[in-house]
């Protein structure tokens, strides 16, 4: 199982979160190209708002729509129900961070760059945003979830694809060989994960320890890489 497609292209400007009733969301007549274009990422935007203002249990379509000052027929237009909703909004929400964080560090040496996305993915899965991240994965598991169909899972599946490739990518930029990006994608997820929970218990989460332990952390698997031999090539 793979995340759905988000209805925002990967490579399309972020959607604006300003549905307070500007002039291009109450504009009278059809609406142009760029407006329908635009209007499910504003839609699932929305839907971020409701979820975070009111809760997974009081999420309606109504009060998207309300949200999004459009009717609730246009949300119909775009998603079947709820649980496509849902997983779009996941997918949606996936891609915006994703992107946020593969512009940092573009250019660096792979372990500048890769120690300034650790410091900052354990900061968004530190934020309210974040864990409201984690609570819409948990949701879609516990409302929709099957044997067949995990979402967590996936979400992990299609991190590691993402990591993998940048991992590659990064390597072979610096003239960087690397023998198992797939395997080397798995230890680095893992160690940003583990390192999320272990903090996310402390009241205050300190953000230059967690800019230290970036760096040490990103160091040390570069440091790892080469010496089983991972990876090759002119020093990072």
């Amino acid at each position: 199982m793979t995340l759905p497609p988000s209805p925002q292209s990967p490579s399309s400007k972020s959607p604006s979160t300003d549905l307070s009733g500007s002039k291009t969301a109450t504009k009278r007549g059809r609406p142009s190209l760029e407006e329908a274009q635009r209007l499910p990422a504003r839609i699932l935007e929305a839907g971020w708002e409701v979820l975070r203002d009111h809760g997974f249990e009081a999420f309606t379509f109504d009060r998207v729509a309300r949200h999004a000052h459009i009717g609730k027929a246009t949300i119909y237009t775009r998603f079947a129900g709820k649980r496509e909703f849902l997983e779009a909004l996941l997918a949606h929400k996936t891609i915006e961070r994703r992107l946020e964080i593969m512009k940092l560090g573009v250019g660096l040496p792979i372990v500048e760059a890769f120690c300034i996305r650790a410091a900052a993915v354990i900061r968004v899965l530190h934020s309210a945003e974040g864990r409201m991240m984690e609570r819409l994965v948990d949701w879609c598991d516990q409302e929709f979830g099957t044997d067949e169909v995990n979402y967590r899972q996936a979400m992990y599946a299609d991190a590691l694809v993402s990591i993998s490739e940048e991992i590659r990518e990064a390597a072979r930029v610096q003239n960087l060989e690397l023998v198992d990006p797939a395997l080397a994608a798995g230890f680095w997820l893992e160690g940003l994960l583990g390192h999320a929970r272990f903090t996310g218990s402390i009241k205050e989460i300190d953000d230059s320890a967690n800019e230290k332990w970036a760096r040490a952390y990103s160091e040390f698997f570069f440091g790892g890489l080469r010496h089983t031999g991972a990876i090759k090539g002119p020093a990072a």
